[in-house]
């Protein structure tokens, strides 16, 4: 059999839509209603929302290995300027969280976006074999 044969014949398996499941009921009411061009104009959009959070909370721990002091501002911002006993901890703990939330949001919103690229891609694939 030519390579060419067998490549083609792997690639075919490897799109067949017996390997894509059906989009769940959250996805039909979501992201099966965008257009392709909307799709893939999130997903970019997701793409920069993702490095940006990224280079953001990395902004926040360089500045904290660097020295900057944020104790008077999440003292003033949790507790009208009162002294809190943990506050280093705070200074961690709050962006760190704030970026894992915000990253896991947009990660299952480009991972349903993805979904339904591939969904989409494999049906055309199929459809004009």
């Amino acid at each position: 059999m030519p390579l060419a044969a067998r490549v083609t014949g792997a690639i075919e398996a490897h799109l067949s839509p017996a390997g894509t499941r059906r989009a769940t009921l959250f996805e039909r009411l979501t992201v099966c209603r965008l257009p392709w061009a909307t799709l893939v104009r999130v997903n970019a959009w997701l793409a920069a929302l993702g490095k940006l959070a990224t280079s953001l909370y990395c902004a926040v721990i360089a500045a904290f290995v660097i020295g900057f002091d944020f104790r008077p501002t999440v003292q003033s911002a949790l507790n009208s300027g009162r002294p809190i006993e943990h506050v280093a901890v705070l200074v961690i703990l709050i962006p760190t969280v704030i970026f894992l939330l915000a990253r896991s949001m947009i990660s299952y919103g480009r991972w349903k976006v993805q979904r339904e690229l591939w969904r989409r891609d494999v049906e055309r694939l199929g459809g004009s074999s």
